[in-house]
């Protein structure tokens, strides 16, 4: 690994000039893997809306998207990762490919409400006080009535109900509601699986992420009590086919996330 290099001269005096370069170069593999999960997202919309629905999808979902990036550059691409786990898993549970595309975008949406979280919760480093996680925690609620303007009714129920539930768990002691098993919306359910993993093996300014065979053996030890068991199965199946059990990303652009 390029973390695991070192230069010495002079008496083990490290090479500033050279850590530099690795640093930066370190930055600019993440900075690439989050531009891939964004340009397989922006292909994800252009490929799976009809001419009807392109201006919603291509210009308001995208914006939103960006200026929740744009708060947090540590989190950067998130939405992206977590709509294409998503995906993945509502295909693996045999999802309509037409509804798996509506849901594909509902689910970038999921973590939208973080926009009205103040910077100083939203960006803190530190653990939170009971006050700043109930600040923390109503993003789930502004996301679901910045989303409740949406256009058709359908979709817009869909939407909401991800934002606002995708933080409940099986045994009820999630939130906003503390709803326990099939009162989470099914849709809710299977973001829940793909949000933990993703914030699970993301790094983070005071956490280095864990590793992704890491992050599923945790998803799957809560099986049953946080998440949907036939949810998790069919994540296990996905991380699995798709090598991250070895350690290993999928060659994104390669693939056509809404077409394959």
């Amino acid at each position: 690994m390029i973390n695991d290099i070192h230069y010495r001269v002079e008496g083990d005096e490290t090479v500033s000039d050279i850590q530099q370069l690795l640093n930066k170069i370190n930055e600019l593999e993440k900075r690439n893997d989050e531009l891939t999960y964004k340009l397989k997202s922006a292909d994800v919309m252009k490929n799976s809306v009809t001419a009807k629905e392109q201006l919603f999808s291509m210009s308001v979902i995208r914006s939103l998207v960006l200026a929740l990036d744009s708060r947090d550059p540590y989190t950067a691409g998130h939405s992206s990762r977590v709509a294409l786990y998503s995906l993945w898993i509502a295909r693996q549970l045999e999802m309509d490919e037409e509804e798996a595309g509506h849901f594909y975008r509902a689910a970038l949406m999921h973590d939208i409400g973080k926009i009205g979280v103040p910077d100083r919760v939203l960006l803190k480093a530190d653990s939170l006080n009971h006050e700043e996680f109930q600040i923390m925690i109503s993003h789930t609620t502004i996301g679901a009535r910045i989303l409740s303007k949406m256009e058709p009714e359908k979709r817009m129920l869909q939407a909401t109900e991800i934002a606002k539930f995708h933080h409940e768990k099986m045994d009820g002691t999630g939130y906003p509601e503390g709803l326990k098993g099939e009162e989470i919306p099914y849709h809710a359910r299977i973001v829940a699986v793909a949000d933990a993993f993703d914030a699970m093996t993301t790094d983070r300014p005071y956490a280095r992420g864990r590793s992704y065979r890491e992050g599923v053996e945790e998803i799957i030890r809560c099986k049953g009590t946080h998440f949907d068991p036939v949810v998790v199965e069919a994540f296990e199946k996905v991380m699995r086919d798709r090598s991250y059990l070895e350690g290993m990303k999928p060659h994104l652009l390669a693939e056509s996330p809404i077409e394959e």
